[in-house]
Protein backbone atom coordinates (compact mmCIF):
# COMPACT_ATOMS: atom_id res chain seq x y z
CA UNK A 1 0.00 0.00 0.00
CA UNK A 2 0.89 3.73 -0.69
CA UNK A 3 0.10 6.63 0.36
CA UNK A 4 -2.98 8.72 -1.46
CA UNK A 5 -3.16 12.16 -2.47
CA UNK A 6 -6.20 13.93 -1.36
CA UNK A 7 -7.37 17.32 -2.63
CA UNK A 8 -9.99 19.52 -0.69
CA UNK A 9 -11.46 22.25 -2.72
CA UNK A 10 -12.86 25.37 -0.88
CA UNK A 11 -15.26 28.58 -1.21
CA UNK A 12 -12.99 31.35 -0.80
CA UNK A 13 -13.79 35.72 -0.27
CA UNK A 14 -14.74 35.80 -3.81
CA UNK A 15 -17.89 34.05 -2.09
CA UNK A 16 -17.84 35.17 0.89
CA UNK A 17 -16.25 32.75 2.61
CA UNK A 18 -12.90 31.91 4.67
CA UNK A 19 -11.52 29.36 1.93
CA UNK A 20 -7.90 28.75 1.27
CA UNK A 21 -8.64 27.66 -2.48
CA UNK A 22 -7.45 23.90 -2.99
CA UNK A 23 -5.38 22.33 -0.11
CA UNK A 24 -3.29 19.12 -0.32
CA UNK A 25 -2.72 15.92 1.84
CA UNK A 26 -1.48 13.21 1.87
CA UNK A 27 -3.45 9.95 3.02
CA UNK A 28 -2.07 7.52 5.28
CA UNK A 29 -2.59 4.18 3.43
CA UNK A 30 -2.87 2.34 7.41
CA UNK A 31 -4.26 4.60 9.70
CA UNK A 32 -6.22 6.90 7.12
CA UNK A 33 -5.25 10.41 8.20
CA UNK A 34 -4.38 13.49 6.57
CA UNK A 35 -1.01 15.50 6.53
CA UNK A 36 -1.27 18.65 5.09
CA UNK A 37 1.33 18.83 1.87
CA UNK A 38 0.77 22.75 0.36
CA UNK A 39 -2.27 24.71 -1.38
CA UNK A 40 -3.17 27.07 -4.32
CA UNK A 41 -5.07 30.05 -4.08
CA UNK A 42 -7.65 30.02 -6.67
CA UNK A 43 -11.51 31.22 -6.56
CA UNK A 44 -13.94 29.55 -4.97
CA UNK A 45 -12.68 25.71 -6.59
CA UNK A 46 -16.10 24.25 -5.32
CA UNK A 47 -15.34 20.89 -7.53
CA UNK A 48 -12.11 19.19 -8.16
CA UNK A 49 -12.25 16.39 -11.18
CA UNK A 50 -9.17 14.54 -11.22
CA UNK A 51 -7.86 12.93 -14.75
CA UNK A 52 -8.23 9.26 -15.19
CA UNK A 53 -4.83 9.05 -16.40
CA UNK A 54 -2.60 11.81 -15.66
CA UNK A 55 -1.52 13.50 -12.62
CA UNK A 56 -4.10 16.28 -13.75
CA UNK A 57 -6.67 18.20 -11.21
CA UNK A 58 -9.70 20.00 -12.78
CA UNK A 59 -11.17 22.76 -10.58
CA UNK A 60 -14.76 24.91 -11.11
CA UNK A 61 -14.14 27.86 -10.09
CA UNK A 62 -17.80 28.41 -8.77
CA UNK A 63 -18.13 32.44 -8.97
CA UNK A 64 -20.40 34.76 -11.37
CA UNK A 65 -18.04 34.54 -14.64
CA UNK A 66 -17.60 31.16 -14.40
CA UNK A 67 -14.11 28.92 -14.89
CA UNK A 68 -12.15 25.78 -14.99
CA UNK A 69 -9.01 25.47 -14.34
CA UNK A 70 -6.27 22.67 -14.84
CA UNK A 71 -3.65 21.95 -12.59
CA UNK A 72 -0.93 19.63 -12.78
CA UNK A 73 -0.05 17.86 -9.61
CA UNK A 74 3.82 16.49 -9.42
CA UNK A 75 5.16 13.88 -6.86
CA UNK A 76 5.44 16.19 -3.56
CA UNK A 77 1.69 17.22 -4.21
CA UNK A 78 2.48 20.31 -5.24
CA UNK A 79 -0.01 22.14 -7.67
CA UNK A 80 0.92 24.36 -10.80
CA UNK A 81 -1.86 25.64 -12.87
CA UNK A 82 -1.61 24.86 -16.51
CA UNK A 83 -4.24 26.89 -17.68
CA UNK A 84 -8.04 28.14 -17.36
CA UNK A 85 -10.70 28.58 -19.35
CA UNK A 86 -14.04 30.46 -18.98
CA UNK A 87 -17.33 28.35 -18.97
CA UNK A 88 -19.30 30.57 -20.70
CA UNK A 89 -21.93 29.97 -18.04
CA UNK A 90 -22.43 31.50 -14.27
CA UNK A 91 -21.37 29.39 -10.98
CA UNK A 92 -19.81 25.84 -12.45
CA UNK A 93 -20.92 23.89 -9.38
CA UNK A 94 -20.16 20.21 -10.84
CA UNK A 95 -17.45 18.82 -13.62
CA UNK A 96 -17.36 15.46 -15.25
CA UNK A 97 -14.48 13.70 -17.50
CA UNK A 98 -14.78 11.04 -20.25
CA UNK A 99 -13.30 7.94 -20.08
CA UNK A 100 -10.81 8.44 -22.72
CA UNK A 101 -10.19 11.93 -21.56
CA UNK A 102 -10.67 13.65 -24.68
CA UNK A 103 -13.46 15.52 -22.94
CA UNK A 104 -14.35 17.64 -19.71
CA UNK A 105 -17.89 18.70 -19.24
CA UNK A 106 -19.37 21.13 -16.40
CA UNK A 107 -22.58 21.93 -15.13
CA UNK A 108 -23.11 26.06 -14.49
CA UNK A 109 -25.33 26.24 -11.71
CA UNK A 110 -26.29 29.72 -12.12
CA UNK A 111 -26.97 29.85 -15.44
CA UNK A 112 -28.71 26.51 -16.61
CA UNK A 113 -26.27 25.83 -18.59
CA UNK A 114 -23.88 22.56 -19.75
CA UNK A 115 -19.67 23.58 -21.17
CA UNK A 116 -17.85 20.95 -23.11
CA UNK A 117 -14.38 21.42 -23.24
CA UNK A 118 -12.07 19.55 -25.38
CA UNK A 119 -8.14 18.05 -23.73
CA UNK A 120 -5.04 17.45 -25.39
CA UNK A 121 -3.31 14.49 -24.47
CA UNK A 122 -1.54 16.01 -21.41
CA UNK A 123 -4.98 17.18 -19.80
CA UNK A 124 -5.08 20.62 -21.00
CA UNK A 125 -8.11 22.24 -21.96
CA UNK A 126 -7.38 23.19 -25.85
CA UNK A 127 -11.37 24.38 -26.29
CA UNK A 128 -15.00 24.79 -25.84
CA UNK A 129 -16.68 22.96 -28.02
CA UNK A 130 -20.29 23.51 -26.95
CA UNK A 131 -22.61 25.15 -24.80
CA UNK A 132 -25.88 24.02 -24.08
CA UNK A 133 -28.59 25.97 -22.40
CA UNK A 134 -31.40 24.66 -20.32
CA UNK A 135 -34.96 26.31 -19.85
CA UNK A 136 -37.67 25.76 -17.36
CA UNK A 137 -38.78 26.03 -13.72
CA UNK A 138 -40.21 24.89 -10.94
CA UNK A 139 -42.74 25.54 -7.93
CA UNK A 140 -39.96 26.41 -5.21
CA UNK A 141 -39.89 30.10 -6.59
CA UNK A 142 -36.69 31.47 -4.49
CA UNK A 143 -34.83 28.16 -6.03
CA UNK A 144 -36.64 27.08 -9.18
CA UNK A 145 -37.15 30.33 -10.48
CA UNK A 146 -34.93 29.44 -13.57
CA UNK A 147 -32.93 26.19 -14.66
CA UNK A 148 -30.06 25.30 -12.74
CA UNK A 149 -27.76 22.63 -13.99
CA UNK A 150 -26.17 21.20 -11.27
CA UNK A 151 -24.03 17.41 -11.97
CA UNK A 152 -23.23 16.11 -15.39
CA UNK A 153 -22.90 12.51 -15.53
CA UNK A 154 -20.28 10.69 -17.82
CA UNK A 155 -20.78 7.07 -19.55
CA UNK A 156 -19.42 6.60 -23.07
CA UNK A 157 -21.20 8.84 -25.19
CA UNK A 158 -24.31 8.96 -23.15
CA UNK A 159 -24.35 12.65 -20.93
CA UNK A 160 -26.85 12.75 -18.16
CA UNK A 161 -27.81 16.11 -16.24
CA UNK A 162 -29.60 16.65 -13.89
CA UNK A 163 -31.38 20.04 -13.07
CA UNK A 164 -32.44 21.13 -9.92
CA UNK A 165 -34.34 24.42 -11.25
CA UNK A 166 -36.33 22.46 -13.75
CA UNK A 167 -37.18 19.21 -11.95
CA UNK A 168 -35.57 17.24 -15.03
CA UNK A 169 -33.00 14.93 -16.01
CA UNK A 170 -31.45 15.38 -19.54
CA UNK A 171 -30.19 12.90 -21.87
CA UNK A 172 -27.71 14.10 -24.33
CA UNK A 173 -25.30 11.99 -27.24
CA UNK A 174 -21.88 13.65 -26.78
CA UNK A 175 -20.22 13.09 -30.49
CA UNK A 176 -16.55 12.77 -30.92
CA UNK A 177 -15.88 16.53 -32.23
CA UNK A 178 -17.41 17.67 -28.49
CA UNK A 179 -20.94 18.16 -29.03
CA UNK A 180 -23.88 17.29 -26.99
CA UNK A 181 -26.92 16.41 -28.85
CA UNK A 182 -30.49 16.18 -26.47
CA UNK A 183 -31.98 12.73 -26.92
CA UNK A 184 -34.12 13.31 -24.14
CA UNK A 185 -35.72 14.63 -20.99
CA UNK A 186 -37.31 12.98 -18.15
CA UNK A 187 -39.39 15.20 -15.47
CA UNK A 188 -39.08 14.59 -11.84
CA UNK A 189 -42.17 15.46 -9.42
CA UNK A 190 -42.59 19.18 -9.22
CA UNK A 191 -40.59 20.59 -6.14
CA UNK A 192 -37.97 17.55 -6.19
CA UNK A 193 -35.34 19.64 -7.03
CA UNK A 194 -32.74 17.31 -8.21
CA UNK A 195 -29.31 17.47 -7.03
CA UNK A 196 -27.28 14.19 -8.13
CA UNK A 197 -27.88 11.08 -9.69
CA UNK A 198 -26.06 7.75 -9.12
CA UNK A 199 -26.61 4.54 -11.22
CA UNK A 200 -26.67 1.04 -8.98
CA UNK A 201 -27.18 -2.43 -9.77
CA UNK A 202 -30.84 -2.67 -10.18
CA UNK A 203 -32.10 0.89 -10.20
CA UNK A 204 -30.94 4.50 -10.42
CA UNK A 205 -31.05 7.09 -7.58
CA UNK A 206 -31.31 10.97 -7.34
CA UNK A 207 -31.10 13.32 -4.31
CA UNK A 208 -34.06 15.33 -4.19
CA UNK A 209 -32.61 18.56 -2.28
CA UNK A 210 -35.76 20.20 -2.14
CA UNK A 211 -37.90 17.28 -1.40
CA UNK A 212 -35.32 16.13 1.00
CA UNK A 213 -35.48 12.48 -0.42
CA UNK A 214 -33.48 9.60 -1.83
CA UNK A 215 -35.43 9.21 -5.24
CA UNK A 216 -36.08 5.64 -6.70
CA UNK A 217 -35.83 5.92 -10.42
CA UNK A 218 -35.82 3.16 -13.70
CA UNK A 219 -34.02 3.56 -16.86
CA UNK A 220 -36.44 2.48 -19.06
CA UNK A 221 -34.07 3.53 -21.74
CA UNK A 222 -30.76 5.25 -22.21
CA UNK A 223 -30.72 8.49 -20.71
CA UNK A 224 -34.64 8.28 -19.93
CA UNK A 225 -35.54 7.81 -16.48
CA UNK A 226 -39.03 6.95 -14.61
CA UNK A 227 -39.89 7.62 -10.93
CA UNK A 228 -40.80 4.80 -8.70
CA UNK A 229 -40.65 5.40 -5.36
CA UNK A 230 -39.00 7.57 -2.87
CA UNK A 231 -37.76 8.01 0.82
CA UNK A 232 -36.58 10.69 3.16
CA UNK A 233 -33.20 10.88 3.00
CA UNK A 234 -33.24 11.95 6.89
CA UNK A 235 -35.20 10.65 10.24
CA UNK A 236 -34.91 14.04 12.21
CA UNK A 237 -37.17 16.13 11.99
CA UNK A 238 -34.85 19.16 11.02
CA UNK A 239 -35.40 20.87 7.84
CA UNK A 240 -32.99 19.12 5.21
CA UNK A 241 -31.02 20.44 1.95
CA UNK A 242 -29.41 16.52 1.32
CA UNK A 243 -26.26 17.25 -1.22
CA UNK A 244 -23.79 14.34 -1.91
CA UNK A 245 -24.33 10.87 -3.13
CA UNK A 246 -21.98 8.21 -3.44
CA UNK A 247 -22.81 4.41 -4.11
CA UNK A 248 -19.93 1.78 -1.90
CA UNK A 249 -17.82 0.10 -4.46
CA UNK A 250 -19.88 -3.12 -4.31
CA UNK A 251 -23.34 -1.46 -4.79
CA UNK A 252 -24.99 -2.37 -1.40
CA UNK A 253 -25.02 0.54 0.22
CA UNK A 254 -25.50 4.61 -0.41
CA UNK A 255 -24.43 7.05 1.23
CA UNK A 256 -25.57 10.58 1.50
CA UNK A 257 -25.58 14.15 3.19
CA UNK A 258 -27.60 15.96 4.56
CA UNK A 259 -27.50 19.74 5.46
CA UNK A 260 -29.62 21.08 8.30
CA UNK A 261 -29.85 17.50 10.24
CA UNK A 262 -25.72 17.52 9.65
CA UNK A 263 -25.82 13.79 8.80
CA UNK A 264 -24.42 11.25 6.60
CA UNK A 265 -27.53 8.89 6.22
CA UNK A 266 -26.73 5.40 5.18
CA UNK A 267 -28.94 2.80 3.22
CA UNK A 268 -29.06 -0.26 2.38
CA UNK A 269 -29.36 -1.10 -1.23
CA UNK A 270 -30.36 -4.99 -1.18
CA UNK A 271 -34.06 -4.47 -0.89
CA UNK A 272 -36.33 -3.23 -3.50
CA UNK A 273 -36.29 0.02 -1.61
CA UNK A 274 -33.32 1.67 0.23
CA UNK A 275 -33.51 1.16 3.84
CA UNK A 276 -31.89 3.00 6.05
CA UNK A 277 -29.72 1.39 8.14
CA UNK A 278 -27.87 4.49 10.18
CA UNK A 279 -27.79 7.95 10.45
CA UNK A 280 -24.29 9.82 11.88
CA UNK A 281 -23.46 12.84 12.77
CA UNK A 282 -21.27 14.62 10.49
CA UNK A 283 -19.42 17.45 12.05
CA UNK A 284 -20.46 20.91 13.17
CA UNK A 285 -22.21 22.39 10.05
CA UNK A 286 -23.63 21.02 6.47
CA UNK A 287 -21.76 18.56 4.94
CA UNK A 288 -21.64 19.56 1.39
CA UNK A 289 -19.39 17.14 0.19
CA UNK A 290 -17.80 13.46 0.81
CA UNK A 291 -15.51 11.17 -0.34
CA UNK A 292 -14.95 7.64 -0.10
CA UNK A 293 -11.06 6.62 -0.04
CA UNK A 294 -10.14 3.18 0.67
CA UNK A 295 -11.43 2.31 4.06
CA UNK A 296 -12.47 5.77 5.04
CA UNK A 297 -14.97 8.67 4.21
CA UNK A 298 -14.15 11.69 4.58
CA UNK A 299 -16.65 14.65 4.98
CA UNK A 300 -16.63 18.60 3.98
CA UNK A 301 -18.74 20.57 6.44
CA UNK A 302 -18.68 23.74 4.30
CA UNK A 303 -19.62 25.69 7.73
CA UNK A 304 -18.04 23.89 10.15
CA UNK A 305 -14.90 24.58 8.53
CA UNK A 306 -13.25 20.83 9.11
CA UNK A 307 -13.08 17.72 7.13
CA UNK A 308 -14.24 15.07 9.35
CA UNK A 309 -12.89 11.68 8.91
CA UNK A 310 -14.58 8.19 9.50
CA UNK A 311 -14.00 4.69 9.15
CA UNK A 312 -16.35 2.45 6.96
CA UNK A 313 -17.26 -0.96 8.46
CA UNK A 314 -16.98 -3.16 5.21
CA UNK A 315 -19.53 -5.52 6.53
CA UNK A 316 -22.24 -3.31 7.90
CA UNK A 317 -21.36 -0.06 5.74
CA UNK A 318 -21.50 1.85 8.75
CA UNK A 319 -19.32 4.53 10.17
CA UNK A 320 -17.84 5.57 12.82
CA UNK A 321 -16.00 9.00 13.06
CA UNK A 322 -12.02 9.00 13.64
CA UNK A 323 -10.65 12.46 13.43
CA UNK A 324 -11.33 16.23 12.44
CA UNK A 325 -9.31 18.62 10.65
CA UNK A 326 -9.13 22.37 10.35
CA UNK A 327 -9.76 23.89 7.08
CA UNK A 328 -11.70 27.00 5.94
CA UNK A 329 -14.88 26.67 3.86
CA UNK A 330 -14.94 22.89 2.65
CA UNK A 331 -16.57 21.96 -0.61
CA UNK A 332 -15.18 19.06 -1.89
CA UNK A 333 -13.21 16.06 -0.85
CA UNK A 334 -10.89 14.47 -3.98
CA UNK A 335 -8.71 12.04 -3.87
CA UNK A 336 -6.07 11.27 -6.72
CA UNK A 337 -7.35 7.96 -8.28
CA UNK A 338 -5.07 4.81 -7.78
Amino acid sequence: MTDRLVCVGSYTEESGANGAGISAYWQDAVTGDLTPCGSLRLPSPSWLEWHPARPVLYAANEVDAGSVTALAVDERGALTVLGSEPTGGATPCHLAITADARHLLAANYGSGSVTVFALDEDGRITARTDLVEHTGSGPVTDRQEGPHAHMVVVDGALVTVVDLGSDEIRGYRLTGDGRLIAQAISPLPPGTGPRQLARGRDHAYVVGELAASLVIVDETAPGVFVRVEEVRASHRDARNLPAQLTLSADGRYAYLSNRGPNTIAVFSLDAAAPDRIGETPAGDGWPRHFAISGRWLYVATQDGDEVVQFTVDPVTGLLTEQRRYAAGSPTCVAPQPG
